[in-house]
């Protein structure tokens, strides 16, 4: 039996490593995990245990990788390199380029295995008979990262019977860090000879026939294949977590960055933007010091709230009662009978079952859940813009694609368009209607050529209320549920129903969705304070259909004002706000929000929502407020208008 105090090792990096470092200009050896390359921290690990002498066969970039390390001249250890001419061959064919070094026991390793120093200690202090190999073996199989990538093992008896990547039986995993010595380099040189070309593997099921190749339990060592990008996002992450030895002293660990903290997140995460709320802490009057803006607390003590179409009306005194008597529950967890009551109370509106309804905190849950429900990272969700922002920032949030369409120089759908967007990725189409911030809507032919493709295609109609034929909608959109499962239609409580602070919003869609949907929906997600504004809402139908009436009647009447204005071009449509195009006003569409701000109402800048041009979104508010924003418009354009211009109508 033999234990070796083991001072040299073996380091294979010859391959090209492509499925990690394609198009990197640099070879996977020397790709960096947490800013030091892969085969640097391998031969740091190595002579934390003693090791004083690595061999690295080299092949691809060869020369690069040689460079790479002498220059690193903090490495605790010596150093040599072995060409293997013929690396595009088997790994087993580079390990034979290092023959010569192999003259006792010895570690070997691959360039792209991070592994914590700990499996070497335990391959060192195996007893081994003479001339018997080790591998160092995981059991704990579910921890594997990539698990169909991974060499298996079958071990019986503590030495190795088998060993594959498409093992079907098999009770461990291969970490790839082994004690190998001459024996191994004998079964290669006989593989070689017979068929030109060898594996490690192939070498160690000759030893192992004859029961000389033995598994040493690595425990919880920790260990990783650094081999695709996946992987790499995985090792930066154990790096950061557990440190350069990967927990092996985590003592040792230096002081928590709080800034690193946002590295744990994936990458789309970390690249998403988040929602921008700013002009809602203007308008609440939250001082802006610094961006030369006025607040309430700076004077402008009456803003007027025309940039997120909100309600100009508050809750009807029914729903403040029914508010009141929730709170009082307020201890409790909401009632799942009210909950479904409203459920059924929604979908029978639209001659649909109670399970054809999902409740959500506002339609911008709904448009989260079902993009969480049904896109997996780097699949495709289509979306024709300008549109509400929510649709591509919780693809984004997802790891989704957005594709995004431009719709025509009319600002409608473009079919064509949207139609040859559609690939075998996409899992998701957005349309908007009416949409924001346009307020235009496809009509019904249009709209059945999308959903005939049968992808799921969300229909948001947050602002179907103000449109002229809002009854009618209502039927024709639970007849196309009923007719396209792939149909998920949206409505919300916040714009006709004013209830916009309460966050209430609900799915209709064929019951095989809405349970799709459910399975990614948190419980109690809609709030007892909710449920009953929603009810108490319901009842209020006279009230709120003399509301959905005024806002259409003020909508025409500033458009019609709008229309008067030099260098504007007016967009009505369907919605509870107006577009104008600003381009020809002559200023830019931030130049006249912050203007208007300064005459004390607040409208929306759309300069980032994909607008080939110079557009802001006017919400229809109260009478008073729809006077004021008219006649501080009116004075604004006087002052930056150019000579020129000229009034501009749609179309």
């Amino acid at each position: 039996m033999t234990q070796r105090n083991i001072q040299r090792a073996v380091v294979l990096a010859a391959g090209r490593g492509s499925r990690l470092v394609a198009d990197k200009g640099h070879p996977k050896p020397l790709e960096p995990v947490a800013g030091v390359a892969l085969l640097v921290r391998i031969l740091q690990t190595l002579a934390s245990e003693g090791v004083r002498e690595a061999v690295v066969v080299i092949g691809y970039e060869g020369a690069q990788i040689r460079r790479a390390i002498e220059a690193e001249t903090s490495l605790p250890l010596q150093v040599s390199f072995v060409e293997n001419a013929q690396w595009e061959k088997s790994n087993g064919v580079s390990l034979l380029s290092a023959q010569d070094w192999i003259d006792g026991d010895c570690f070997l390793s691959m360039a792209d295995h991070l592994f914590a120093p700990e499996l070497l200690r335990r391959l060192q202090q195996a007893e081994l008979p003479s001339g018997a190999c080790a591998l160092a073996v995981d059991y704990d199989i579910p921890r594997c990262f990539d698990l169909d990538d991974a060499t298996k093992v079958q071990v019986e008896r503590g030495k190795i019977a088998a060993i594959a990547k498409d093992l079907e039986r098999y009770n461990a995993i291969d970490t790839g860090v082994f004690r190998v010595g001459p024996a191994l380099i004998e079964e290669l040189r006989r593989e070689v000879e017979r068929r030109g070309d060898a594996s490690l593997s192939d070498g160690v099921r000759a030893l192992a026939s004859r029961s000389m190749f033995f598994a040493v339990d690595g425990g919880e060592a920790r260990w990783i294949d650094v081999d695709t990008p996946e992987a790499h996002a995985r090792a930066e992450a154990m790096v950061r977590v557990f440190g350069d030895a990967l927990g092996d002293e985590p003592s040792g660990r230096s002081v928590i960055d709080a800034e690193s903290m946002e590295l744990f997140a994936p990458s789309w995460v970390r690249g998403a933007p988040a929602y921008r709320e700013e002009h809602f802490a203007l308008a609440d009057g939250v001082s802006a010091a610094g961006r030369g803006v006025p607040s309430k607390s700076e004077g402008n003590a009456s803003v007027a709230r025309m940039m997120s179409n909100e309600s100009p009306f508050r809750p009807s005194q029914r729903v403040i009662d029914a508010v009141t008597n929730a709170l009082t529950r307020g201890h409790l967890y909401p009632d799942a009978a009210m909950a479904e009551a409203l459920r059924a109370r929604l979908a029978m509106q639209a001659g649909l079952p109670a399970q054809s309804c999902v409740l959500g905190a506002g339609s911008s849950e709904l448009i989260d859940l079902i993009v969480r429900a049904f896109v997996a990272p780097g699949e495709e969700v289509v979306i024709s813009v300008p549109t509400f922002s929510m649709y591509e920032s919780r693809t984004r949030v997802c790891g989704g694609v957005p594709v995004l369409v431009p719709m025509d120089d009319e600002l409608e759908l473009d079919v064509p368009a949207l139609l040859a967007a559609i690939t075998e990725r996409t899992k998701v189409v957005f349309l908007c209607t009416p949409n924001n911030p346009t307020g235009t809507s496809p009509d019904e032919s249009a709209l059945r050529r999308v959903l005939r493709l049968g992808l799921p295609t969300v229909i948001d109609e947050a602002y179907v209320g103000f449109s002229e034929d809002a009854d009618e909608a209502e039927v024709g959109r639970s007849a196309v549920v009923r007719e396209f499962p792939n149909a998920i239609v949206l409505r919300t409580f916040s714009k006709d129903h004013g209830l916009a602070g309460l966050r209430i919003g609900y799915a209709l869609a064929s019951e095989p969705v809405a349970r799709t949907i459910n399975r990614v929906k948190l419980p109690w997600n809609v709030s007892v304070v909710a449920l009953a504004a929603a009810h108490a809402a319901l009842d209020d139908q006279d009230e709120i259909a003399r509301r959905r009436s005024n806002v259409r009647a003020e909508r025409t009447r500033m458009a019609a004002l709008f229309r008067e204005m030099p260098g504007l071009r007016v967009f009505e449509g369907d919605g509870n706000f107006v577009l104008l195009e600003v381009s020809e006003s002559g200023s830019t569409a931030d130049g006249i929000v912050r203007a208007m701000l300064g005459e004390g109402v607040l409208i929306r800048s759309l300069a980032s929502h994909h607008l080939k041009r110079g557009f802001v979104r006017v919400s229809v508010g109260s009478s008073e407020d729809n006077r004021r924003c008219v006649e501080a418009l009116r004075k604004v354009l006087a002052r930056v208008r150019p000579t020129h211009a000229r009034p501009r109508q749609r179309g």
